[in-house]
């Protein structure tokens, strides 16, 4: 009998820790995460109008001869970035949380094509030009985020730039996001530091 007392007590003493662990933790993650002081702040605008100081989106243009298809870049870049909150859902500043968007969002919705034809300064101009639109107005309640493509016929490069709002995170929180879509020609996650 006695043995049969130390094996229920060790086996007790051992599960109930743990699922207690694993009910506490699965609740952590149901929580919706507020949003910091000052991730608000960059959504709400820290300056006066007046300032004409521009939104904090972080800009990321990478260069190419001929740039990847829309769809391609809705199902490679896009598609994978969706499963994060922040990249799914849309800032709600007065709450101080990220909510489920009032519509459905689709990759495809998170592109911008723009067709040019010139030399590489008409890229860069109109990459500086289109950066200035704002990402948390007149977007049809679209996440604080965009690839926008900008293909040039031209003798100029043409040019994916990802825009992100600050709201969304830093430059070191979106690393480790890139890092997980990230792949080399033959599709297999590129290992970095960061990531190895």
């Amino acid at each position: 009998m006695s043995k049969y007392y130390y094996a229920v007590a060790a086996v007790a003493a051992v599960a109930i820790p743990v699922l207690y662990h694993l009910n506490t933790r699965e609740k952590k993650t149901q929580r919706k995460r507020k949003m910091s002081f000052t991730s608000t702040g960059l959504g709400l605008g820290s300056f006066p109008p007046e300032a004409e100081v521009k939104d904090p989106n972080i800009n990321t243009a990478i260069y190419f001869d001929d740039c990847p298809a829309a769809e391609d870049v809705a199902e490679s870049i896009i598609q994978p970035l969706l499963v994060y909150e922040r990249f799914s859902q849309v800032p709600d500043l007065a709450k101080h949380i990220f909510r489920p968007s009032t519509r459905e969002v689709k990759p495809i919705d998170l592109v911008r094509q723009i067709d040019i034809d010139g030399d590489e300064m008409l890229t860069n101009n109109t990459i500086v030009d289109k950066c200035q639109a704002k990402l948390g107005e007149g977007r049809d309640d679209l996440p604080w985020w965009e690839i926008l493509i900008v293909r040039n016929s031209g003798s100029g490069s043409s040019a994916c730039v990802l825009r992100v709002h600050h709201v969304i995170g830093d430059g070191l929180a979106l690393v480790s996001a890139f890092q997980k879509i990230l792949k080399n020609t033959k599709g297999t996650p590129i290992e970095t530091p960061l990531t190895s």
